[in-house]
């Protein structure tokens, strides 16, 4: 079985200096040690393959979204909720890929005010070419686990997203405390 030389260590650290902290939990903090391993070899692993398209996994999830969206476009700050990585700098995305002509500005007509982003025919044929890649990969690297064991992980995991966000004003509290 492949093991991550980083999970090894940081679970023997987590065990010996974990209880030394208040309110440590051995179990909860190995989830979330778990959580986050898991999230980063997925996204190298799919990382790699996306490069060879020439998109990052930002730039993969907005072309999806522009394709898949409104027949008019997309609005920028529709996208940013939208978007399953960092909304931080959406005009930046849209600025890279209209540059690489996947993506155009529009105004729309009733509100001159609103700008609209629009997958081009390129981006369309360069995701007909990446979608089946991209889905046979993903199947493989799932391949191990049994259509019962996804369905058990997906409820799991949509606990543990509802427990997030459920306590997710610990989060805001937290950073308004180091200011």
């Amino acid at each position: 079985m492949f093991t991550d030389r980083r999970e090894g260590y940081y679970l023997e650290r987590l065990g010996q200096y974990g209880p030394g902290y208040a309110n440590f939990d051995f179990p909860t903090s190995e989830l979330v040690l778990n959580l986050l391993f898991t999230y980063d070899v997925l996204h190298q692993c799919t990382s790699k393959y996306m490069a060879e398209f020439g998109l990052s996994k930002s730039t993969f999830n907005v072309l999806l979204l522009l394709r898949h969206g409104p027949a008019e476009g997309m609005q920028l700050h529709d996208l940013g909720d939208l978007l399953l990585v960092s909304r931080a700098n959406v005009t930046g995305l849209i600025s890279h890929l209209e540059e690489r002509g996947y993506v155009t500005r529009e105004v729309n007509e009733q509100d001159r005010r609103a700008r609209y982003a629009k997958a081009t025919p390129k981006a369309e044929a360069l995701l007909d070419r990446l979608m089946p890649v991209h889905y046979n990969n993903i199947r493989k690297l799932m391949s191990n686990l049994s259509n019962s064991t996804k369905g058990e992980i997906i409820s799991l995991l949509s606990q543990v997203r509802e427990s997030i966000q459920q306590h997710s004003e610990l989060c805001e509290q937290a950073a308004a405390a180091k200011l």
